[in-house]
Formats: structure tokens, sequence, C-alpha cells
């Protein structure tokens, strides 16, 4: 009886270690991050070739979907105190990777006019509710914030 008993519990913890593993592995992935967010940005871009850098703020709100497509919808962008219209769509799915890293590539609309892509790199936090992200590209310092607001149940 006692043998019984032994193969149970670690039978038990087997079981619930690999379900934590599933779950983290899920939540690092581009199915575990599919959702709306609330996407708040600040530092600093520059306007054009050769312009010196301008403080820069970005209020907008972002979607993806299982497969890692992201679309952002009008966003109101604040450069240098002229407000501007960004909307941005992944080219490709995101990178997401099992330590929660990844990258994306977005191209970008300004004012309804093609811009030039932007990169980033990101981290996934706390259950896929927050992402963090920082812009790669040379001669920009500018960092964002994605909140989750819902998880599309649909694509879980």
């Amino acid at each position: 009886m006692s043998r019984q008993f032994i193969r149970v519990p670690g039978a038990f913890v087997l079981v619930c270690a690999l379900t934590l593993l599933a779950r983290a592995q899920d939540r690092c992935s581009s199915a575990g991050v599919a959702g709306t967010y609330a996407v708040t940005c600040h530092g600093f871009l520059t306007p054009g070739p050769s312009a010196p850098m301008l403080p820069a703020a970005l209020l907008a709100r972002a979607v993806a979907d299982k497969d890692g497509n992201w679309t952002g919808t009008a966003g109101t962008l604040s450069i240098g105190g002229s407000i501007v219209t960004l909307t941005v769509q992944s080219v490709g799915p995101a990178q997401v990777n099992p330590d929660c890293t990844g990258t994306i590539t977005y191209a970008q609309t300004i004012d309804g006019q093609p811009g030039p892509n932007s990169h980033f790199n990101f981290i996934v936090e706390k259950n896929s509710e927050i992402i963090d992200g920082i812009s790669s590209d040379p001669g920009t310092a500018f960092s964002c914030t994605l909140t989750r607001q819902n998880k599309q149940a649909e694509n879980r």
C-alpha cells in the first residue's frame, strides 16, 4: 500500500511540472500573446534623414493574431510637438522565443504616407499581460509598453 502511495504523488508532481512547462511555453509563443493591447511609447525619434532627434510619444492600440501577425490601428504620435497619425502592420510574423524574448518588424504609414520600416526587440512579461519593447533602429531611442486589454479567445 505504501508503494502505491509513493508512486501517486510522484506521478502527480510530474503531471503538474509538465502542465506548468506547457503553460510557460504557450505564454511565450505567438499564440500565447494573441490579443488586443494598449500601446504607449516614449523616447526620441528623428523626423527624417540627417534631422536631429526630437522627443516623441505614441498612444495606440495593437492586435496580434495567433500566428504572430500584428496590426496597429491609427495611433497618435507626437514628434517634437507635431501630431501625426501612425498605423503599423507587421512585416511577416513576430519572432517569439521560448525564453520570452522576441523581435518584430513593422511597415509604417504616417499620415497616410508610407514610412520606413521599424524594428523592435521585446520581452513578454507577466503571463503575456505586458510586452516591453525597444526600437533597434539606429538614430532612435524609443521604447514601448503594450498592456493586454483582452485575449483573443478564438485563437487560444
